[in-house]
């Protein structure tokens, strides 16, 4: 059950991030999000809940101005938020007892495979970004080093498949960031990069269909 809440919220996070401001988007994001509520309060508890709740409102605050914050524009916020937020969902959220290690590898990977996206979008965000503050060249630097840093504890903290899913992964990330540009096609980023978050999940069913 905690597998298919997670995989709704994604979801449904996905479609608030992009189609937000249409009107048929934000009616099946209350249909989904009235259906996660009613999952969650039927078969988890209300700590699990308060834990979903304060990762939708930071998903809310990331890319929306309901609110009249719009988080993305601070200083740099951009650049970490997403894989705060991913972390925060895959550990801190279905975990009983945080750890520590998981954490920082869902932390640093998905950080690491946003800031092309930061690259992209150089010349359409006004407000400061990491390619700004450090440069390109340097952005794809420390994109491949949070992925290494990733891979390492990986297969450090991870069981076997696990840790081989996210390594693969990990490295054709790695070929996609040093590759990345302002002048690169849209289908380079709406999709190979984008798909690289689901990747790994693939890469080990894969590798469990044998068993």
């Amino acid at each position: 059950m905690v597998a298919k809440i997670l995989f709704l919220t994604f979801w449904n996070g996905y479609i608030f991030t992009v189609f937000h401001k249409k009107k048929d988007a934000i009616f099946i994001n209350l249909v989904g999000f009235v259906l996660i509520i009613f999952l969650i309060l039927k078969f988890l508890n209300l700590e699990f809940f308060i834990k979903w709740l304060i990762i939708l409102i930071l998903g809310t605050l990331y890319n929306s101005n309901i609110f009249n914050i719009n988080i993305r524009e601070f200083w740099l916020v951009k650049t970490f938020y997403v894989g705060l937020v991913w972390a925060m969902s895959l550990v801190w959220l279905p975990l009983e007892n945080f750890h520590l290690a998981w954490f920082l590898i869902i932390f640093l990977f998905t950080s690491a495979i946003t800031f092309p996206f930061e690259i992209r979008d150089l010349g359409r965000d006004p407000f400061p970004t990491l390619p700004k503050a450090i440069g390109i060249k340097n952005t794809k630097i420390l994109s491949v080093t949070f992925l290494l840093f990733s891979g390492v504890l990986a297969f450090i903290y991870l069981k076997r498949n696990f840790a081989i899913s996210l390594g693969i992964t990990i490295v054709i990330s790695i070929i996609l960031a040093i590759f990345s540009g302002k002048k690169r096609d849209d289908l380079y980023y709406s999709f190979f990069l984008e798909s690289l978050s689901a990747l790994p999940f693939l890469i080990y069913f894969i590798l469990n269909l044998k068993n």
